[in-house]
């Protein structure tokens, strides 16, 4: 390898100074090394001198890595940026559909009722009487010594359905097959039997109950209402199916005689709640019901007295608090990037110092694109609002946004549709669409991986990919340059020191010969 002009011009100077002490300096018998080198002992400080060498031979390496880390700076800038429009594009997504501006709430006096918006709710007020809420069906065997008792072993079927008191009939469930459960030695116990039920996932939950009678098997339908109803057969290995011992002490077939394949107790009967709204009156297997109105959810939660009901009012208005939060989320995400930007591009006159994005186009670009957007009109807005000024939202001195909230209701009051569509209109192109769907299309372009800002990043990853290559290559250049100036002048270090000795030599030669009178 050839060293540089740098290299070789810097040699001169150390190799002149080094030379002059050589006379007066004695040889080494130790020896230093430079990564892992043998270095010669020797008047020449090999170690120093080629450190102080390469000092100046990776001058192009450290500036190279300092541009790196200034591409690298940037990079991680863009990064802030990208992060400021996705929290951006989040805020906006919640004001891009008519739908968020239809926001409603439900509020309930009275009692045994509770409600909640669910969906998008019709403004209206509703009177709700509940006249008996929905229950699952249970029944109990009788007791016994505790869980561990052995019941018996055999087959238990499980089947859902309807039962008919006035006619004594179980239908079965419409889409509902019977589920077989095998009891073997293995679970044949109180405990073991009500482990299999629950195993078997067949619409029927078991639990052992403990009191100071004894241990009961207690079966209860997962779901209400009069269609989970149960009915549960058994195949006793005793041959008998429906006496009252072995396996079929457990049997529970609605329509049998109790004591002869009806063996437990029903202790509460599968229920319909019974409710009527507005004065109409209607029917629900579950409390929960979702159905009667349309976004909104009400919950029966208590049963009425025997023989009484009871009232509640659900009113379903407007939520002017969440649209009005959700606006203003849209406009602490704005002014958070805003300040981003004004940090990252800002020049301090008084230090003479620039941020890390100064001077960069695409920050210029993404900022002219949302203040356009934002500062332009709605074409063919309806309700006379076309400017987000007329809904209370001011662009500040410091290109900030300010919602007034006190304007923003007054709007929202007055004609919510026309305030749903300044930002929510999907139609046509340009400013007439609302602001919310051409800022989210503006935003989620600069974000895409060729857009203004992904494709900066992109074009950044590659430059700092490059430069690494680059650093990878100079640093093997100079670990080689490294062990040719340590071999170089380790041998010129082994050189000095033999003229060394030979000047010894003679010197002690020339002292031993007899002196001339």
């Amino acid at each position: 390898m050839t060293i540089s002009n740098t290299t070789s011009n810097s040699l001169a100077s150390l190799l002149s100074s080094t030379l002059n002490s050589v006379n007066g300096s004695t040889s080494s018998s130790s020896s230093t090394s430079l990564t892992g080198s043998p270095i010669s002992a020797g008047p020449i400080d090999v170690s120093t001198l080629v450190s102080e060498l390469m000092t100046v031979e990776s001058k192009p390496l450290t500036q190279l890595q300092s541009q790196q880390s200034g591409v690298q700076a940037k990079l991680s800038a863009y990064g802030q940026v990208q992060s400021a429009l996705s929290s951006l594009d989040t805020a906006l997504s919640s004001l891009k559909t008519s739908s968020a501006f239809q926001a409603a709430q439900a509020t309930v006096t009275g009692s045994g009722v509770g409600a909640s918006v669910s969906g998008t709710a019709t403004p209206g007020s509703y009177s709700v009487t509940v006249s008996s809420i929905a229950q699952a069906q249970a029944a109990a065997s009788g007791p016994l010594a505790n869980a561990s008792t052995v019941i018996g072993t055999g087959t238990l079927t499980l089947q859902l359905g309807t039962y008919n008191s006035t006619g004594n009939t179980f239908t079965a469930q419409s889409g509902s097959s019977p589920v077989n459960i095998t009891i073997n030695s293995s679970n044949d116990t109180l405990g073991g039997i009500a482990a299999a039920i629950n195993s078997a996932s067949a619409g029927v939950t078991a639990s052992v109950v403990t009191d100071n009678s004894g241990s009961r098997l207690v079966l209860s339908s997962s779901n209400t209402g009069t269609a989970n109803s149960f009915k549960l057969t058994v195949a006793d290995s005793d041959g008998n199916n429906t006496d009252l011992s072995g396996l079929s002490q457990i049997a529970f077939d609605p329509v049998a005689t109790a004591g002869a394949g009806k063996n437990l107790t029903q202790t509460q009967a599968a229920a319909d709640a019974q409710y009527s709204i507005n004065g109409l009156s209607l029917t629900s297997s579950t409390n929960s019901i979702t159905s009667a109105i349309a976004g909104l959810t009400l919950n029966l939660t208590q049963a009425p007295p025997s023989g009484s009901t009871l009232q509640a009012q659900v009113t379903v208005s407007r939520d002017t608090t969440a649209v009005t939060n959700s606006v203003n989320s849209f406009v602490q995400s704005y002014n958070s990037l805003v300040n981003l930007e004004n940090s990252l591009t800002g020049y301090s006159a008084s230090t003479n110092k620039a941020s890390v994005l100064t001077g960069e186009g695409p920050m210029f670009e993404l900022s002219a694109q949302l203040r356009s957007i934002l500062g332009s009109r709605v074409s063919g807005a309806s309700g006379g609002l076309s400017w987000l000024a007329d809904v209370g939202i001011d662009f500040q001195s410091n290109g900030t946004l300010s919602l007034n909230t006190t304007k923003f209701a007054s709007a929202l009051s007055t004609n919510p549709t026309a305030v749903a569509q300044l930002f929510s209109k999907a139609t046509g192109t340009g400013n007439q669409q609302g602001f919310a769907v051409q800022l989210a299309s503006s935003v989620e372009s600069m974000l895409a991986p060729n857009g203004l800002v992904g494709g900066t990043q992109t074009s950044l990853q590659s430059t700092i990919s490059t430069m690494n290559k680059k650093i990878t290559q100079m640093q093997a250049q100079l670990n080689q340059t490294q062990q040719q100036l340590i071999t170089q002048y380790s041998k010129l270090n082994a050189a000095l020191v033999t003229a060394q000795q030979n000047q010894v030599a003679l010197a002690n030669a020339l002292a031993a010969i007899p002196a001339l009178k």
